[in-house]
């Protein structure tokens, strides 16, 4: 019996050794995880592309955090698609090589298929490795190999970035001038004209759909561009924005001429056209 209590002992012991070896491998020095970038994607306030077949951009962060594509006229960008780019400042670095002692040219990084700037830090990026489908990236005097997530960005047209959202961040409207009718509040709420027997809340709930209206994407507009036009006034802003109804069937589209590009809204011209004679919250 004492034996066998000896045996089981010896085991156990056993065991838990070679969970140990296991864990902590001694002899074996670990990896030092490494990132394109000593910087985080919040660290990065300018983003700067340049590529071989479309003009630069500029992408810049103001005070209260907000993203802008730097062109003329400034437009607003959508910061999910930012995000998206930003996050290779903090990207995993797969494995790196001294740029020394590899032919850039081979690898489409002299010249660079394109550059992205994260604040100085220059980023050049070059093709693909076969085996792996890693991307060639180099960073100063170090090639670095990393998952193929960018590249697209990169190379993407401004209006890839511009944000979906119609009004600005937390904009109220004040009166709405649509086709053929004007919707403004009044001491008892919204009110319609010509008079109609809309009801206050469903009219309150319009106003919303518009407060809340986001496209499935953006584009650029043809500057001839003509249709109806609905203003938006809001509130303390004198002037007000102006899009243009170039298109109600299959789907709504909204020219913005001071912007020069146009949303794609889907099957929603009822929904912001026209207001519902009944309240369609669920």
């Amino acid at each position: 019996m004492k034996s066998r209590w000896l045996i089981n002992l010896l085991l156990f012991v056993t065991v838990a050794i070679l969970i140990l070896v296991a864990r902590y491998e001694p002899g074996i020095e670990k990896t030092q995880t490494q990132n394109v970038t000593p910087i985080t994607a919040d660290d990065v306030t300018q983003l700067r592309v340049e590529r071989q077949l479309r003009d630069e951009l500029i992408l810049e962060k103001d005070k209260e955090g907000f993203w802008w594509i730097a062109r003329e006229p400034r437009l607003p960008a959508d910061s999910f698609q930012v995000r998206a780019l930003t996050r290779l400042a903090e990207q995993t670095v797969v494995r790196s090589y001294p740029a020394s002692e590899l032919d850039l040219a081979q690898l489409e990084l002299d010249p660079p298929r394109t550059s992205l700037m994260l604040n100085t830090t220059r980023i050049d990026f070059g093709g693909i490795d076969a085996l792996e489908s890693l991307r060639y990236l180099r960073i100063g005097d170090r090639v670095s190999l990393v998952p193929d997530l960018y590249l697209h960005l990169v190379e993407a047209g401004y209006t890839h970035f511009v944000r979906r959202k119609l009004l600005p961040q937390r904009a109220r409207i004040s009166s709405l001038s649509l086709p053929g009718q004007d919707i403004h509040q009044t001491e008892s709420g919204w009110a319609v004209t010509p008079d109609s027997e809309i009801e206050a809340d469903i009219l309150k709930q319009f106003i919303e759909h518009w407060e809340d209206a986001t496209a499935i994407n953006v584009r650029e507009t043809e500057p001839s561009a003509v249709g109806e036009t609905v203003f938006i006034h809001l509130v303390g802003q004198t002037k007000p924005i102006e899009l243009v109804v170039i298109a109600r069937e299959p789907e709504l589209v909204l020219a913005r001429p001071a912007f020069g590009i146009e949303y794609r809204m889907g099957d929603l011209a009822t929904r912001l056209l026209e207001p519902s004679t009944t309240n369609d919250t669920p």
